[in-house]
């Protein structure tokens, strides 16, 4: 597999690989693997019964966290987004759609509300931070606007709620969760943001790790 020193490796790059990622896309300057299962011993399909009748890990971390934090957190993310930022409340996700002044899609990310002032802004694939920090260039929202470390993992398939139970017991009431419900959880003894939700079609979660960098091993590891 050929590396680039140009483009980023997340903090569980080294966990994929171990795991037995063959190959590899660029998304969001981060490496994203692609697949684990060889050609030879099945492939893509090997993969797709795994999703469809059991349950599976994905690195996603390169959904890529930007912060909007602030007093003005709710008004500014209301300015960008196409949908109405004042009826997401706390500790809920959504699907919104970012747009240039023609209408034209810029990005379509999921948007967390942590908190009354707190959004994170899970990304596809575009420097839409940059974008952010660029509306944002007088200073005319008092917000702070950031890349985070907390990266995404997907654990999807029809198995995933009864894992997504033995991870983290009684600490969330998962079985009266919403679709795209938030709630913060520990899994290997580190703290998590942890989202209904997913883009395989199954049921499934993503799991937000806080301080990634530091702790990619203890959460991939509890998973496993």
């Amino acid at each position: 597999m050929l590396i680039s020193t140009r483009v980023r490796k997340s903090p569980y790059w080294h966990k994929s690989m171990e795991a037995g990622c063959w190959r590899a896309t660029v998304y969001n300057r981060i490496y994203h693997p692609r697949g684990y299962v060889k050609p030879e011993d099945g492939g893509a399909m090997v993969e797709y019964e795994a999703i469809k009748n059991h349950v599976t890990m994905w690195n996603v971390a390169v959904e890529r966290q930007i912060r909007v934090k602030g007093p003005d957190a709710e008004k500014f993310t209301d300015y960008v987004i196409t949908r109405d930022a004042t009826n997401i409340s706390p500790m809920r996700a959504r699907y919104i759609i970012l747009c240039n002044n023609k209408g034209g899609v810029l990005n379509d990310p999921i948007l967390l509300r942590i908190s009354k002032d707190e959004f994170w802004f899970s990304l596809s694939d575009s420097d839409i931070g940059l974008y952010l920090q660029g509306v944002n260039a007088d200073k005319r929202f008092n917000v702070e606007i950031d890349e985070i470390d907390s990266c995404p993992v997907q654990i999807q398939g029809p198995k995933s709620l009864a894992l997504m139970k033995d991870l983290i017991g009684d600490q969330v009431d998962l079985d009266n969760m919403p679709f795209y419900g938030l709630a913060e959880a520990t899994i290997g003894g580190r703290s998590c943001v942890i989202s209904q939700s997913g883009f395989s079609g199954e049921a499934g979660y993503e799991i937000y790790l806080r301080d990634a960098t530091l702790y990619a091993d203890d959460m991939w590891d509890a998973v496993l």
